[in-house]
């Protein structure tokens, strides 16, 4: 039974994560935040030790590409200090584990069709940014120390249980919100024009673990379902789910700074790992989780 130490196992992802692995035989280690944290490099140390884990995967970030414009200084400690302290532990205590770090799609330089892992990396933002410096300091670790290193480029995915500083589970919200009262009401949104590749969090974890019990033939992967929608299209997915007149209204303060007009994966390294779950059936559970909540 393989031993797999999962750093922010109670974050939205983490927890879809810790079942998918558990129902394949893993025993997991779990590493959470307040009593693990990432910046605390003698934490780090004796949970990669007590853990002597086969494989190791990290989920601890600072996540969202709005708050890290909000607190860039964070996000650097979080994505690219907290990583390395996880990397020194493990060259240091469990040597032989592989390790999956999670990236983003936010890492590309822009494009008008689907991204390959050998297009060129230009983050427009915060978190993108640490998320190249994560990738970078991958190759160094396994160059130096030998080390199974694992990055994905994860695009967008999406579930029962994401937070609300996201849009898909915020739009859900407020439209099942306004169903419940069974009267019109307003949504109020950032930009809609942008096309984002859109999976389902159940899909991507499976991904997950197979990168990690199969042989590797890259160090990199895009993960995402190679398909984009439109922003305006994924609303009014959820807007056509309501019984109820709701009129969609523009808000300045809701748009960034910058927001790449397109993003979809090239999945072909993953494709034969990728369930393929229609991103409309996940929308569906999640405005029903509002909804009759």
């Amino acid at each position: 039974m393989p031993r797999t130490l999962v750093v922010g196992a109670t974050g939205f992802v983490g927890g879809y994560l810790v079942r998918e692995l558990e129902s394949a035989g893993h025993s997991v280690v779990q590493a959470n935040f307040p009593e693990f944290n990432l910046l605390n490099l003698e934490q780090v140390e004796k949970t990669v030790r007590d853990a002597a884990p086969d494989y190791v995967v990290n989920l601890a970030a600072v996540s969202s590409v709005g708050q890290s414009w909000k607190d860039p200084l964070m996000t650097v400690d979080v994505n690219i200090k907290g990583s390395l302290h996880l990397l020194d532990s493990i060259q240091k205590f469990a040597p032989k584990a592989k390790t999956l770090l999670i990236g983003s799609a936010e890492e590309y330089a822009p494009k008008d069709s689907p991204l390959k892992e050998t297009d060129a990396l230009e983050a427009s933002n915060p978190y993108g940014i640490t998320k190249v410096a994560q990738e970078n300091f991958a190759n160094l670790y396994r160059k130096k120390f030998g080390m199974q290193i694992v990055c994905t480029r994860s695009f967008n995915h999406t579930g029962v249980g994401q937070l609300l500083s996201f849009a898909l589970p915020s739009f859900c919200k407020q439209v099942a919100d306004m169903d419940r009262s069974g009267k019109p009401g307003k949504i109020y949104v950032g930009n809609l024009s942008a096309f984002r590749d859109f999976s389902d969090v159940e899909d991507v974890v499976h991904v997950y673990r197979m990168l990690l019990e199969t042989e590797n033939d890259y160090t990199v992967y895009n993960v995402g379902s190679g398909k984009a929608h439109s922003m305006r299209e994924l609303l009014q997915m959820i807007i056509d789910l309501a019984k109820v007149q709701i009129e969609v209204v523009q808000d300045p303060e809701k748009m960034r700074p910058v927001d790449i007009p397109y993003l979809c994966a090239d999945n072909s390294r993953v494709q034969k790992f990728f369930r393929g779950t229609d991103i409309r059936e996940t929308i569906r559970k999640m405005f029903s989780a509002f909804r009759n909540a």
